[in-house]
């Protein structure tokens, strides 16, 4: 909020404006509504520019809005607690108006492992209660729109190569549509391969003239789409990898994302699998002379006490490899649970091992490259069970 402080706050793009044309229906449609939707002009404005100041149409939307949210128990998803994250998102800060901010990574979502796994429900679930929070984030300071970057990078064909994904993609779209009319302030979709041409093709048709105009499209060129994040963004409202200078545990803020901290290395991922025994499966690239570390945190103590904490672990490399150094520490007591060691790894040669873990606190799987040049395409398995 210290940066809103400095800002004169105003509802952005004129929304709070009641134009010569909208007065009158406005107040018919207050009138028509003002008992089941007490709610600002600036709010009752929205579902009449959504139905180009048609009253009926207005007052039938708003009605359907008012059952859908009664039969999806959306006043309680604040207080909902999914069982996983399925979308990271980022709450980034506020634009030059006072705007919320909001960071989709829709390239390294895994939508296809989400529809594989059967959490299409749940899944579809913790988008209204993200479209909730986008809401509730602008209301706080009596802003009713939102900016979104979403961010394609890592985007794929295998993503939508699925009819669940298209038709949870669609059902999105139809979503927001129908039930948060006027709440996008700008989109700028950064990084987007060709095969967004198809997604973008499919949910064009659902979205309305007024939100097209707001929705900026740019291919995998940073500095064009950084230039345009930034002219309406302070620097200090973005991460250093979206072109700003917020600070942060690393360049993506990854500390601070809502519902939880990234995964380690969430945008280092080049996808996930799962093996014959339902084990998930990672892969990503270490650089020469890179270490890259993962962090598990046990909290307390009667996981240890009651359930027996095991780390287990199991990796490989492309090709073959014996000058990666391998390593588990324990920070707090500042040992080696498993010392520092090369380790000869290859597709048909795996490491793999597990250690019971008797006490709280953080403990680090460490891949150390620092003794080689060479970069590798590292597949890992992971798993604290608690």
């Amino acid at each position: 909020m210290d940066y809103l402080n400095t800002l004169s706050l105003k509802i952005p793009n004129g929304a709070s404006i009641v134009e010569p044309q909208e007065v009158q229906p406005l107040e018919e449609f207050r009138s028509r509504v003002s008992k089941i939707y007490p709610l600002p002009d600036v709010k009752l404005l929205a579902w009449l520019r959504a139905r180009n100041l048609n009253v009926d149409k207005a007052e039938q939307m708003l009605r359907r809005h008012l059952i859908w949210r009664k039969n999806n128990e959306i006043g309680k998803l604040i207080l909902w607690e999914s069982p996983k994250s399925f979308f990271p998102y980022f709450h980034s800060g506020f634009d030059k108006e006072g705007t919320p901010i909001f960071i989709l990574p829709i390239g390294q979502w895994d939508l296809k492992g989400c529809i594989e796994m059967g959490d299409m429900v749940p899944a579809l679930k913790f988008v209204y209660q993200t479209l909730e929070t986008l809401v509730s984030a602008g209301t706080l300071v009596s802003i009713y729109q939102g900016v979104v970057i979403c961010d394609f990078d890592g985007f794929t064909y295998s993503q939508i190569a699925h009819r669940t994904v298209i038709q949870g993609m669609i059902e999105t779209v139809r979503v927001f549509e129908a039930n948060y009319p006027e709440i996008l302030k700008a989109a700028y979709v950064i990084n987007a391969p060709l095969v967004f041409n198809i997604v973008y093709t499919l949910v064009k048709p659902l979205l309305n003239s007024r939100t097209l105009s707001k929705i900026q499209i740019f291919k995998s060129d940073p500095v064009r789409w950084k230039q345009a994040l930034l002219e309406g963004i302070d620097k200090s409202q973005l991460p250093v990898h979206w072109g700003g200078s917020r600070s942060g545990s690393d360049e993506f803020c990854s500390e601070a994302w809502l519902t939880q901290p990234l995964p380690p290395y969430y945008f280092k991922k080049t996808g996930s699998n799962f093996d014959d025994f339902g084990e998930e499966w990672f892969s990503l690239k270490i650089l020469g002379g890179e270490i890259l570390k993962f962090p598990y945190e046990i909290l307390e103590r009667k996981y240890c006490e009651e359930v027996n904490s095991v780390l287990t672990w199991a990796f490989y490399t492309d090709g073959h490899s014996n000058d990666m150094d391998f390593t588990i520490f324990y920070e707090k007591k500042n040992i080696f649970l498993v010392e520092k060691r090369k380790v000869t790894t290859s597709e048909s040669k795996k490491e793999e091992g597990s250690i019971k873990l008797k006490e709280p606190g953080k403990y680090f799987v460490k891949f150390d490259n620092r003794g080689s040049n060479r970069s590798k395409n590292l597949h890992y398995s992971i798993c604290l069970n608690k």
